[in-house]
């Protein structure tokens, strides 16, 4: 099986005469019309002037890769324009010392002064690389209290007081590590997921509650940490949960399944409430240092996954979702059943994100359908809390983790064309739905050392490859080539009108114009979720349509237009790994001549599931 260690890009240049002649046969089932008039400015993100900066906001972060990290991963942060990397469990042997001043890392029992390791390393390759820090902490309990044996809520003033000191301590050491490094803005986020972390006990049995267990407290424990065992009943199978926060005082309760409410008022909440304090108690401490002038430290919360969102309306009578009781509790001071014990008290100056997580897989084949959902409930909650409380931050929405599917080694999905396509789909969808930041799951899929094998089916940048006793070969998954895709694109966005189109068109577009470089950029994809979510394995016999570029500042004459292509046998790392041709999985690009008359464009093409570029450069730029 043919490899390609090495990076490569063909290109090939043809007439478009040729093209068209080619394309002819295209022309009678070119059902769709593409046209973009560069003149003619459209914008649907948070920004209101900038779509494409909007876009690229949501997909130039990732999660730093779970291996070692060296340099290996600079080239894919360059081509893909990465800004900001989310360091997840790094903090979890940071600790202070036994008299709760000094701050550190304890690790084996054994505290050490000075830095916290893993955290340190990590902050240090993503400064090196001017990277925004987005630090998720809180995950698991420091290693000191987790000595105690005793779960948050049942900590006394003395405990209290050292995890208050802690977090103010792990807030400062990253504030100052990376606005002494030069980068502009730090982002803490409080917790991961708790909404389904530690979804069941250990040794679950629906037959046999008997032999429940929890995992420890402490690094690469228990998430829920907070609550206290010994308030509710973990032995108890069938289980009393609740959905709502007036039942989350109740300690006849059986553990806290998914999505149990008592994960926001006995989990979460208190714990964000520690650490917005802390924010404060540190943005006071530097308010006063000039070289950290015009700098910014911004909070985010919940990290939640969406799924009450599937299950909490549908209660009798219906229950608000998780993220809307945790908005609710969070910026209502007189929020019930707690009378705001957890109003976290910012105002309207502080900056804050609603972070959340979404995979394609969640919404299957209705087309965004749940993700729109999702939004709209939680921007009306939002509107709401502002009507009433108008010192409220305004609030902006955050995916801080999202991609095609959730980690599935039985699909293909994140590791092939199908992936691109739903991206290239959904990130304008994300702008239309106001999301301002994002973040994709991963780097890269590789696990814990440069020797073990990797997880191809996650949601990552990067595949690692075994490569013997030789360094291990990083490829692109078509996620990646769709960012480096998207990055090339330059310049406002402008209408790029579909006739017919609707929610019944596979085709979607996102066009440029920049006017500086004279550039039309148009990226045009075919995203059919029964094929990608569903089961329709019928030939993919590609959609054909026409694009027509109008009002381009051009004499008339000939003109180059490179095409970069991700679709079943090309920039496609499923078809590199699996195919018989083994074709090169590196983004491809080729070259095609075109003529412009009267300031118009006309390139007739089709498209299979997948995505294509067009870059129509100045005439003054040759094939």
């Amino acid at each position: 099986m043919q490899r390609f260690p090495g990076r490569r890009r063909f290109q090939v240049s043809l007439l478009l005469a040729g093209l068209l002649s080619l394309g002819s046969s295209m022309m009678s089932r070119a059902d769709t019309s593409i046209v973009v008039d560069t003149q003619s400015r459209f914008n649907t993100g948070i920004s209101g002037n900038d779509d494409l900066g909007d876009l690229k906001r949501i997909y130039q972060a990732a999660n730093m890769p779970s291996e070692p990290v060296y340099n290996q991963f600079d080239q894919i942060i360059a081509d893909t324009g990465l800004k900001q990397t989310r360091l997840l469990l790094s903090d979890i042997y940071c600790d202070l010392d036994p008299t709760g001043t000094v701050f550190g890392y304890t690790q084996d029992g054994v505290f050490h002064a000075g830095d916290c390791y893993p955290l340190a390393w990590h902050l240090k390759w993503a400064l090196d690389r001017r990277l925004l820090p987005h630090v998720a902490v809180a995950s698991f309990m420091p290693p000191s209290l987790a000595a105690t044996g005793i779960a948050g809520e049942s900590w006394g003033r003395a405990e209290q007081n050292r995890y208050k000191a802690y977090a103010e301590a792990l807030v400062r050491y990253i504030v100052t590590k990376s606005f002494d490094a030069g980068v502009p803005s730090v982002i803490f986020e409080i917790g991961n997921e708790l909404d389904i972390a530690d979804s069941t006990p250990e040794h679950w049995n629906d037959t046999d509650p008997s032999i429940y267990t929890l995992k420890p407290l402490g690094a690469w424990g228990r998430w829920l940490w907070w609550m206290d065992p010994q308030n509710y009943v973990l032995h108890q199978w069938t289980p009393l949960q609740t959905h709502t926060l007036s039942n989350a005082e109740n300690r006849s309760l059986s553990y806290p399944y998914n999505l149990d409410a008592r994960r926001l008022s006995r989990g979460l909440l208190p714990v964000q409430k520690v650490f917005s304090d802390a924010v404060g108690t540190i943005k006071a401490e530097i308010a006063g240092n000039a070289a950290y002038n015009g700098k910014t430290i911004e909070i985010a919360g919940p990290a939640f996954t969406g799924l009450s969102s599937k299950y909490y309306p549908f209660d009798v009578p219906p229950n608000p979702t998780l993220e809307e009781e945790f908005l609710n509790q969070t910026f209502n001071p007189l929020a019930s059943p707690y009378a705001g014990k957890f109003y976290a008290n910012y105002t309207a100056l502080d900056r804050y994100r609603f972070s959340f997580h979404f995979y394609g897989s969640d919404d299957g084949t209705t087309r965004f359908a749940n993700f729109r959902q999702q939004m709209t409930t939680i921007r009306n909650k939002l509107t709401w809390l502002k009507q009433h409380n108008a010192d409220m931050p305004d609030v902006k929405l955050f995916l801080s983790e999202w991609g095609p599917a959730a980690a599935d080694e039985t699909i293909d999905i994140n590791y092939s064309h199908k992936g691109a396509a739903w991206a290239a789909a959904f990130l304008p969808e994300a702008v239309a739905q106001q999301v301002s930041l994002g973040s994709y799951l991963l780097i890269s899929d590789g696990q814990g050392d440069t020797s073990v094998p990797s997880y191809r089916a996650q949601a990552s940048l990067l595949y690692k490859q075994m490569n013997g006793n030789n360094d291990p070969i990083y490829y692109p998954k078509p996620v990646a080539n769709l960012f480096m895709m998207y990055n090339k694109m330059s310049g406002r966005r402008v209408l790029a009108a579909l006739s017919p189109g609707g929610a019944a068109s596979v085709l979607g577009a996102f066009a440029t114009w920049d006017p500086a470089a004279t550039i039309a950029n148009i990226m045009v994809h075919n995203y059919d979720p029964s094929r990608v979510f569903g089961t329709n394995n019928s030939t993919d016999s590609g959609q054909g349509f026409s694009l027509e570029v109008d009002n381009l500042p051009f004499a008339d004459g000939p003109v180059t237009i490179e095409r970069y292509l991700i679709d079943n046998q090309t920039s496609n790392l499923a078809g590199f790994l699996n195919g018989a041709i083994c074709p090169d999985p590196h983004l491809q690009r080729t070259t095609l001549v075109g003529a412009v008359t009267g300031g118009k464009l006309t390139l007739p093409d089709t498209l299979k599931l997948g995505v294509a570029l067009y870059r129509v450069l100045p005439p003054t730029v040759g094939p």
